[in-house]
């Protein structure tokens, strides 16, 4: 293989995921907050993942949220819980990372999210509700699993669910308001639900890094067969 072409695509890469507003430290330096929030998440296989299964060249939205910051709403809204309620709880999720197309209008792009899930950890996700169709559940551990499947619309999606318990928050939160991750992916031309969860079970391992998860959850490298 040549290095240099190697090292040249490389570069390219890291430009294109570098597409996000810059700020600049007090040594001068510029910091690309929205690609390092992407990197963190995806990795570079990820990234890569990506860029391989996608026509066309893509850059990362600067309208995505920071670590710190959802983290600080998920533990707002852990808090808040409380376990009276029988109504599902109005909670939002901060969407971490967006690689869209450029040079494009098709509005084809790859989301990741994070925040407070509206349903428990045990919730039924394998059986058929009013308002979604059965999903597929891939048990990781006990405290970690992955979902997928179609929305009413027809559109495939993937979720991560983790028992996090949050500093000052009701014992049974771990249990009843899990954090909750997401990808919606209209980007990439492969339908691939183990790759899609095995990226998504990266950006886990980076949120629940940085989310203070009092349980110390462990989220694997992979899915075991």
């Amino acid at each position: 293989m040549n290095m240099r072409k190697t090292a040249a695509s490389f570069l390219s890469l890291v430009v294109l995921f570098g597409a996000g507003a810059c700020s600049t430290d007090n040594g001068g330096k510029q910091e690309t907050a929205r690609e390092s929030t992407c990197e963190k998440l995806l990795g570079k296989s990820g990234v890569e993942w990506v860029k391989n299964n996608t026509a066309g060249e893509t850059g990362v939205s600067a309208d995505s949220d920071t670590l710190e910051n959802a983290r600080s709403l998920f533990h707002k809204q852990a808090r808040s819980w409380a376990s009276s309620t029988e109504e599902l709880p109005n909670f939002s999720n901060s969407e971490l990372c967006r690689v869209v197309k450029t040079q494009s209008s098709s509005g084809a792009s790859l989301s990741i999210r994070y925040g407070a899930s509206v349903v428990p950890f045990d919730h039924p996700f394998d059986q058929d509700m009013p308002s979604a169709p059965a999903r597929t559940v891939t048990p990781v551990n006990t405290d970690v699993k992955l979902v997928h499947g179609k929305d009413s619309k027809g559109k495939s999606k993937y979720y991560v669910y983790v028992r996090c318990q949050v500093e000052g928050a009701l014992p049974a939160q771990k249990d009843e308001v899990p954090l909750e991750g997401s990808m919606t992916d209209s980007l990439t031309e492969k339908e691939s639900a183990d790759a899609h969860l095995k990226h998504l079970l990266h950006s886990a391992r980076a949120v629940v890094r940085v989310f203070q998860c009092q349980n110390t959850p462990k989220v694997p490298t992979s899915i075991a067969k």
